[in-house]
């Protein structure tokens, strides 16, 4: 299988994430391909992609795609693709085509001379006899496909063979997860992501005999989190290493870059997608604490999700793993439930 995979920047395009700031911060939908002398060689290979149309004989489509320009500018290429996945699964979107295509700055008086930027709008609409272009259409029916959480587009992977455009996906949180909780709302380079929020499990009465058996009395709650934290450390490390066997390295630790992730792996599997969930205590007991969002995410995609759960984390560290029919059947108990004034 001969495939063409075009990762796109972070911020470009994600979808059902609330903005929750006075102004800006909406999805990019577009990533540099050339800028300066710098060029992204995996992008530039969308140029390998067949999908090309004849855009000189649509006017009406140009018009439609340079509406928004500030400056002089060309389209150079624009590619249009009805068949979609979405990691790896096909989609329902009947005559409805996606559209991308390439845009370079032509003005020698701006800063901007010679940059070329793949662009792909949510809000791209466009008919004629031959074609129809929705770029939201497609997005929403993505959407769907996973269940409307809020999710980010990582990259587009287009097969040769099958002519299909797979969206490579990653869940992030509910749906209308604020933009806050996600990013860090700063420009330039380095760590976008907001890693400030913690989830901890009210998991004391389990935990504090384990660890005062290990560690003496010193165990409090005054340090009981940092001690959990270190557990956590090494449960989630010898999680990853499990997860590799499986995956040959394809992975993804989601929940260090999106804290209030519903999952804290990811496994690709060509273009197929698998969730891991991990969970941990410092004892022999195999228990966890579980969200209701989390259990809803693991019905939802309950063939493609698996739970690891360690035992004895600080010491002589031994995995499980379960399906979520196996799981609904440990005994259960409610810790905590939300009261809402309707």
């Amino acid at each position: 299988m001969k495939q063409v995979v075009l990762p796109i920047d972070k911020k470009s395009l994600f979808l059902n994430i609330l903005n929750d700031n006075e102004r800006g911060h909406t999805a990019t939908v577009s990533t540099p391909i050339k800028q300066g002398n710098s060029v992204n060689e995996k992008l530039m290979r969308i140029n390998q992609i067949p999908k090309k149309i004849n855009f000189d004989l649509k006017p009406l489509l140009i018009d439609e795609l340079i509406k928004n320009s500030k400056s002089k500018i060309k389209i150079n290429n624009v590619f249009i693709f009805n068949k979609i996945a979405v990691n790896g699964k096909t989609i329902e979107n009947g005559e409805v085509f996606y559209c991308m295509y390439i845009k370079e700055e032509v003005d020698p008086t701006k800063a901007q001379f010679g940059r070329i930027k793949l662009h792909y709008p949510l809000s791209l609409k466009y008919e004629d006899d031959d074609i129809a272009i929705d770029n939201k259409f497609i997005m929403k029916l993505i959407s769907k496909n996973v269940f409307d959480y809020a999710f980010i587009v990582n990259s587009f992977e287009y097969d040769f063979d099958s002519g299909i455009l797979n969206f490579n996906v990653t869940i992030i949180g509910e749906n209308g997860i604020p933009y806050s909780k996600v990013f860090i709302n700063n420009k330039g380079t380095g760590n976008k992501f907001n890693s400030i929020f913690n989830e901890f499990a009210e998991s004391y009465d389990m935990e504090i005999i384990s660890l005062r058996n290990k560690y003496g009395q010193e165990i409090g709650p005054n340090n009981y989190l940092d001690y959990m934290e270190r557990s956590k450390e090494k449960a989630m490390l010898e999680a990853e290493q499990y997860i590799k066997k499986e995956c040959q390295n394809n992975i993804t630790n989601v929940s260090s870059l999106y804290p209030y992730s519903l999952y804290d792996f990811e496994c690709r599997k060509g273009q197929e997608t698998k969730y891991y969930l991990v969970f941990y205590t410092t004892s022999n007991i195999e228990y966890f604490n579980i969200s209701s969002k989390k259990l809803k995410f693991i019905n939802e995609f309950m063939d493609d999700v698996e739970i690891l759960i360690i035992t004895n984390a600080l010491d002589n560290l031994k995995i499980s793993s379960y399906n979520i029919n196996q799981i609904l059947s440990f005994s259960k108990s409610i810790n905590s439930m939300m009261f809402i004034k309707e």
